[in-house]
């Protein structure tokens, strides 16, 4: 399945999401090792501000599983959170010191085969307009 998916301009409501939702997950090519959501912090949807504009209090867990066995069977293959808040990149040598416009949760994918992989976000402090991709390679 490798290739980038674009996630439409949204809004992420407090509490938990499922993707897909009916939970089952999506199967994974045998050669794909890595999977990389980037989600956009500088958004705004009908009022609704993206995490840039929201304070540290607003973030949003991201889980993701996988599945070695067509879905009987999951394992927590990485989990991460992005927060609210204006971020700055560190200065050089390290960065740029320019602002953060993406958070990027990398997962591997680990080996097997009939693979399947499913993510969850749970949103806590208040709604979010979100915007991204997710690549599959």
């Amino acid at each position: 399945m490798a290739g980038t998916v674009t996630i439409p301009l949204t809004t992420l409501t407090v509490g938990r999401h499922d993707f897909p939702a009916n939970g089952q997950g999506v199967a994974v090519a045998d050669t794909d090792t890595l999977i990389v959501l980037a989600v956009d912090r500088t958004v705004t949807n009908g009022g609704v501000q993206g995490f840039d504009q929201q304070p540290p209090s607003t973030a949003a867990e991201i889980l993701a599983e996988q599945s070695n066995d067509g879905g009987a069977n999951w394992f927590l293959a990485v989990g991460g959170t992005v927060t609210g808040g204006h971020l700055v990149n560190p200065p050089p040598p390290k960065g740029d010191g320019g602002t953060t416009l993406q958070s990027v949760v990398r997962v591997p994918v680990y080996p097997g085969t009939g693979r399947r992989v499913r993510a969850s976000v749970t949103v806590s402090g208040a709604q979010v307009a979100v915007s991204g991709s997710l690549t599959i390679s």
